[in-house]
């Protein structure tokens, strides 16, 4: 081991056990479920700041495809980043889809945690005047703490060689997504004692559980801070510690022939021509492609299960009108509720991934190819040599212009060309939803 002397991960750590420590003195024989639900705020913090550094690493590179499309799919092709803060890199649109296992655990955890806060909890935690400093502190140093390691991970440079997926504090993350189930341990644990022992012998149990606790996290904070192995690389998926993991350091061996995706390229002079895709058919598509799991840019579908829960979503729908007209109001408009709650979740979430995808894209007609020009990344993210196009074809309707909007997509297909770089392996041979497809075609079909 050998020290680096950042001493951000341990200071993290004290602001958060000393509010631990104050709820201790204050909570008596509540103390370990008052820790407990300040540590749940932690993890909240750790789970939201692991979100943030999947966003700014290096991009990933791997494009193999799975049987259930990502939500998210045609960001694994944009090249670029936008800049929210001068303090931290940019973000890239490209890691989206890799954050969805930390969303995902972190509304279960939220989720099955409240229920038991709401029913196994004692009600005395929460009406306790302490409250505000568990809720109010505990968030602070929390926040503080997220902060101050998001920041030694940027200084240590570690965004700029550590892939997405590799930042990931797995331990962490496990306990957070079955928190609810240690919260109604130390709950059980806590009224149990209590019952059976009397107040006095049970707030000195809590008391003296709570303080090894908060002893043992800081020891583990300043183990963090300051060890890390000789030789460190990055992508490793290795449990050396959370927070080592989170600045992507691991004692993996260096990962060979990974190269960045090259970056198509674009000719020289003034576009002849340039298109932009309408919004309002972006919004529509992404309708279009909720329900039908797919379709619209690409011409690729989900697997047939996710085909599956849309059905079953539809199904809710009839239920509800049978049970509206058998005169159980109530559940039909519960029924109705979750429906409609479903769908606009499920729009929402693919209207803003064609936004995107697509929201700032220009495609620019220059005397050799076509690019695609993101006005909001600043650089193009793929290109087609004409000479390389094939089957040009222009539609409209439900794929090529959702809800029959008056644009359209142009499709087409294209020969392997090795100047157009990593574009002719994407699921873009597509001109999508410009406000004239036929003189689209008939730029690309001139020269093909």
């Amino acid at each position: 081991m050998r020290l680096i002397g950042d001493r951000r991960i341990l200071l993290g750590s004290v602001c958060v056990e000393t509010v631990a420590a104050v709820l201790v003195l204050l909570y008596g024989h509540l103390a370990l479920l008052a820790v407990a639900a300040l540590y749940w705020i932690d993890l909240l913090f750790v789970t939201l700041r692991t979100t943030v550094q999947q966003l700014l690493s290096r991009p990933e590179t791997d494009h193999q495809s799975t049987l259930f499309q990502r939500p998210f799919r045609l960001l694994a092709h944009k090249h670029g980043s936008i800049t929210v803060t001068d303090r931290l890199p940019g973000i890239h649109l490209r890691n989206i889809p890799a954050v969805w296992g930390a969303v995902f655990i972190l509304v279960f955890s939220a989720s099955t945690t409240a229920y038991v806060a709401a029913v196994n909890v004692p009600g005395e935690l929460w009406r306790s005047p302490a409250i505000l400093i568990l809720l109010g502190g505990g968030l602070v140093a929390a926040a503080t703490k997220s902060w101050l390691v998001l920041r030694a991970y940027v200084a240590s440079g570690g965004y700029d060689v550590t892939s997405a997926s590799a930042v990931v504090p797995r331990k962490r993350i496990l306990i957070f997504a079955v928190y609810s189930g240690l919260l109604w341990l130390a709950s059980w644990w806590t009224l149990t004692t209590l019952a059976g022992e009397g107040l006095e012998i049970t707030r000195a149990g809590m008391t003296v559980s709570a303080f090894v606790l908060i002893v043992s996290r800081l020891a583990y904070g300043w183990y963090a801070a300051r060890a890390r192995p000789d030789g460190w690389q990055s992508d490793s998926t290795s449990d050396l510690n959370d927070e080592a993991i989170s600045q992507g350091w691991s004692d993996s061996e260096p990962e060979e022939n990974v190269s960045a995706p090259s970056q198509p390229s674009i000719p020289d002079g003034e576009p002849r021509e340039t298109m932009a895709p309408v919004r309002s058919s972006i919004l529509a598509a992404g309708v279009v492609n909720a329900m039908t799991t797919g379709g619209v840019v690409d011409n690729r579908f989900g697997h047939w299960r996710q085909l599956i829960i849309r059905v079953g979503i539809a199904g809710l729908i009839v239920v509800a009108v049978f049970a509206l007209l058998d005169g159980a109001i109530v559940v039909s408009a519960s029924l109705a509720a979750i429906f409609f709650g479903l769908v606009g979740g499920l729009s929402t979430i693919s209207a803003v991934h064609l936004l995107l995808a697509l929201g700032g894209v220009e495609y620019e007609f220059y005397e050799s190819k076509v690019v695609a020009y993101d006005r909001y990344l600043g650089r193009p993210q793929w290109s087609a040599s004409y000479d390389g196009v094939r089957d040009v074809s222009v539609e409209r309707g439900l794929f090529g212009s959702p809800l029959w909007l008056d644009t359209g997509t142009v499709f087409f297909d294209r020969i392997y060309n090795p100047k157009d770089g990593e574009s002719t392996q994407e699921p873009r041979s597509s001109i999508a939803f410009v406000p004239d497809p036929e003189r689209a075609g008939e730029l690309l079909s001139s020269h093909s």
